[in-house]
């Protein structure tokens, strides 16, 4: 039996990829859930077929509670043995837990998406040694962190060819294979993706509003975070997250996505032939949105700059 551990909606589209790899073996998947909303639903739900054996559990940010949880997980899965393990947040502590309490024979990474190709990220610096989470490791022994878990790894899978990751050891994987679209003619649908930049809901509906009469926007995608509502423009509604649902809508369909800086186009530029990406420059001060447009340029994002 092998066990993988999802965190995200994404991670679930990677886990399956890799599940495929292994036809003749068995799958323990294990979704540890940030967020309690329809499309993780949906994932988990996805991610349960996929498996022999699967476990949920709705994470929470409190101390206390996650305290409760890490001792629950620790006996859940106290001296489990697995041949083969793959996990994708390896900074995350519960996940670190339950690694802690098992046994198994193989270790290997996966993509949590762009943080694994971002140097800044927190895959790339070992996690915050404060007090609190210094006597939580030791009080129920953690045996691993960030940079133990990529020593341990003796493979990385990635969806992003040819680019450093926190392996040097990495294996390709096809998010969407190119046979599963075909390259269509006709009109582009134009895309905003939402994103929820200011705290001034007014400014965020402004900016909004001016990119869809500038560029011609046919439909807008919500980011899950947004507390406010668009009149000029038809949303689109579905339990699916954004690269899942362009490779299913746009298999036979012209599109063009417009963003900000969501490095999530990047999981999706030149992966489905029917879909161009657009970056619309604005004006921003946070250094991690500003390395963003950075990466976008390195690696051949269109970006169009709108600021005033």
């Amino acid at each position: 039996m092998n066990l993988i551990i999802c965190y995200t909606p994404l991670q679930v589209l990677i886990a399956e990829r890799i599940i495929n790899l292994y036809p003749n073996e068995k799958f323990y998947g294990v979704m540890l859930c940030s967020a309690k909303n329809q499309k993780f639903e949906y994932y988990v739900q996805r991610l349960a077929k996929k498996c022999d054996t699967f476990f949920q559990m709705d994470q929470h940010i409190d101390r206390f509670n996650l305290l409760k949880e890490i001792i629950s997980l620790r006996l859940k899965f106290a001296f489990k043995k697995f041949d083969k393990v793959f996990v994708a947040s390896i900074n995350d502590i519960q996940i670190q837990f339950i690694l802690s309490s098992i046994q198994f024979n193989k270790f290997y990474t996966f993509d949590d998406g762009t943080a694994n190709i971002v140097s800044h990220s927190v895959y790339y610096v070992d996690e915050p040694k404060t007090r609190i989470r210094r006597f939580i490791n030791t009080l129920l022994c953690n045996k691993y962190s960030v940079a133990k878990l990529k020593a341990l790894s003796k493979k990385h899978f990635t969806i992003y060819a040819d680019l450093p990751n926190i392996i040097q050891n990495t294996e390709y994987l096809e998010l969407f294979p190119q046979t599963e679209s075909d390259v269509a003619e006709g009109e582009t649908i134009n895309i905003l993706l939402g994103q929820p930049v200011y705290l001034d809901k007014q400014k965020n509906i402004e900016l909004a509003e001016k990119v869809i009469k500038w560029f011609d926007i046919h439909a807008y995608l919500p980011h899950p975070r947004e507390q406010y509502k668009l009149n000029q423009v038809k949303y689109i509604e579905t339990p699916l997250i954004l690269e899942d649902y362009l490779a299913q809508e746009f298999k036979h369909k012209r599109c063009r996505i417009y963003t900000y800086f969501s490095s999530a186009v990047l999981n999706i530029k030149d992966k489905i032939p029917n879909i161009d990406v657009v970056a619309l420059r604005i004006n921003v001060e946070n250094p991690d949105f500003i390395q963003v447009y950075q990466l976008f340029e390195k690696l051949g994002v269109t970006i169009i700059d709108i600021r005033e």
